[in-house]
């Protein structure tokens, strides 16, 4: 049996430098995910996810006419693209505010919503995934910690409100319980069925620990820990705590139309990931690989990371910690890269357990010893802490650059300077009432005599012509997108139709509509009536 060292005791001063990398990572984060949210409408602009799900959770913390509707509404949330525990937790951070009558102060909603749904869960994941690996015992905590923090597509996932920190969180607790159950199937083995519950009830990636949980149950029948007998009971009753919590977690699945609607929710979305979004998307290493590498380091960096640990797995007296890292990332792995268009997010709850597998190597300590001529094996082990390192330079360069444009996204947006140009283009029409259109990329405070609507899906003059817009605001970089010539649509008749639309807005001669304005950012389109009744005469040629 593996003997797993859970008495081990942290070093006082690892201890104390990670408490201060932690607390300094959570303020630095923090300036970013304060600024660029004025109102709703900008935060809608740069995270239209954002945008859409804040109704849902001050809705649901809204108080009814009663206690009993009060929690009805509190767990029947209607949006339910992600489980009821993101939400719960998420409209429970935000509760102080509603006490204080703060609820419209959208700069404090949303720092508030990243700073602890996003931020503080992949703070505790990581800090538990090092602790797994080193204890806190030595140096290499620090570096591992650190390196992991520096990793872009963490930095990333902090700067917006999102499921994926719960999510990575969750995915360590299971493999921290799967690990420490030390092939007993004992009731560390039934916490990860709950935890797996739970993580499956947020996100359904939960189910892709099929390979991890089976390995553990191999790995316990192979050391001869259990029985078959017992190892079939365990196992049946992991299934069977899981499928409970996973329901227990989404009470709203007790009652019929919700549990109708979140299966409906769970078809549309899985057919979108698979083809795309109006536009078929690549799918495959090759169509992921430019995401991967932006987020998670150079090829040589992966292809590095996987070899030592299939080499923990053979070699080191810790192989099972490693083994189920790998059996929780290669089953989803497979999937977001072969099933669905890639997306930086997808790929976090098993990167970052992954890159922890560096922890074998890197040094315990730091001192100076005398030159000597190196074995084979120290040459290969300086090679691979060269590419750590240079890696490692490479992630906090990006990230230092990741954390500055974030902070200054509002006052460099493209988006705000076309909407007051745009503003200044349309002051003829003064207090007179506006029906608008804008791309959902686009900046649209709410305005007083104003009504507007975006969409997510393709327009075409059917839809523009019977709602009859007063003026249309158009981004350019969905023309491109569109009229791109690698571009096919999902449904081929419809995408026809979107892109005699599209080419017609991108030649200027939208059919009842005079382009007003344009720059490289957006065009602004004004119905012609609307145009001849509110400007001058040789403005609506």
């Amino acid at each position: 049996m593996v003997k797993f060292y859970i008495m081990d005791k942290p070093t006082k001063w690892i201890w104390i430098s990670v408490i201060l990398i932690s607390v300094a990572f959570f303020v630095l984060i923090s300036i970013p995910n304060a600024k660029a949210s004025e109102n709703i409408a900008m935060v809608s602009m740069f995270e239209p996810d954002e945008g859409i799900m804040i109704p849902v959770i001050r809705r649901m913390i809204t108080p009814k006419e009663s206690p009993k509707h009060t929690v009805l509404y509190f767990i029947i949330y209607r949006y339910y693209f992600y489980g009821f525990p993101f939400f719960a937790s998420s409209a429970l951070a935000i509760l102080p505010l509603q006490w204080l009558n703060q609820l419209d102060n959208i700069p404090w909603l949303m720092v508030i919503l990243r700073q602890l749904i996003s931020v503080l869960p992949m703070l505790l994941a990581i800090l538990l995934l090092v602790y797994l690996h080193d204890r806190f015992r030595t140096v290499r905590s620090i570096i591992l910690y650190t390196l992991l923090l520096l990793v872009p597509a963490v930095i990333q996932n902090g700067f917006w409100w999102h499921p994926d920190g719960i999510v990575l969180l969750l995915s360590v607790l299971v493999l921290y319980y799967l690990y420490t159950d030390q092939h007993q199937l004992g009731w560390r083995f039934f916490a990860a069925a709950f935890f797996c519950g739970v993580l499956t009830a947020t996100k359904l990636v939960g189910a892709y620990f099929f390979l991890a949980v089976g390995l553990a149950v191999i790995w316990s029948l192979v050391n001869k820990d259990v029985t078959w007998k017992k190892a079939v009971i365990r196992s049946l009753a992991f299934i069977g705590i899981m499928a409970t919590t996973f329901i227990l977690a989404n009470p709203f699945l007790l009652l019929q139309a919700d549990r109708n609607a979140y299966i409906n929710t769970f078809q549309k979305q899985t057919d979108l990931l698979s083809t795309g979004y109006n536009v078929l998307y690549g799918r495959g290493l090759q169509a992921s690989w430019p995401l991967m590498r932006q987020y998670y380091g150079e090829a040589i960096f992966i292809i590095a990371t996987l070899g030592i640990t299939i080499w923990n797995i053979i070699k080191q007296k810790t192989r099972f910690l490693h083994a189920l890292i790998l059996a929780w990332f290669v089953p989803l792995t497979i999937s977001v890269i072969s099933f669905s268009h890639f997306k930086y997010q997808y790929w976090l709850p098993v990167t970052i357990p992954l890159f922890c597998n560096w922890a074998t190597l890197l040094p315990q300590k730091i001192k100076l010893t005398k030159f000597k001529t190196p074995a084979l094996g120290q040459v290969i082990k300086t090679i691979l802490l060269l590419i750590f390192s240079v890696q490692m330079i490479m992630f906090g360069v990006q990230s230092s650059r990741m954390l500055i444009e974030r902070t200054y996204r509002a006052e460099n947006s493209a988006e705000l300077i076309f909407y007051d140009m745009a503003m200044d283009q349309l002051e003829p029409i003064g207090d007179n009432p506006v029906y608008a259109y804008y791309d959902y990329r686009l900046y649209m405070p709410a305005k007083q005599n104003w009504v507007t609507e975006t969409s997510f899906d393709l327009l075409d003059y059917d839809f523009i012509e019977s709602r009859n817009y007063d003026v249309l605001f158009l981004l350019q970089q969905r023309i491109n997108d569109y009229l791109h010539p690698d571009a096919v649509g999902v449904e081929p008749e419809s995408f026809a139709r979107a892109r005699a639309f599209y080419q017609d807005a991108q030649d200027g001669s939208l059919e009842g509509y005079i382009l007003l304005y344009r720059n490289e950012t957006a065009l602004l389109y004004i119905r012609e009536d609307v145009c001849r009744r509110d400007f001058e005469p040789g403005t609506c040629q």
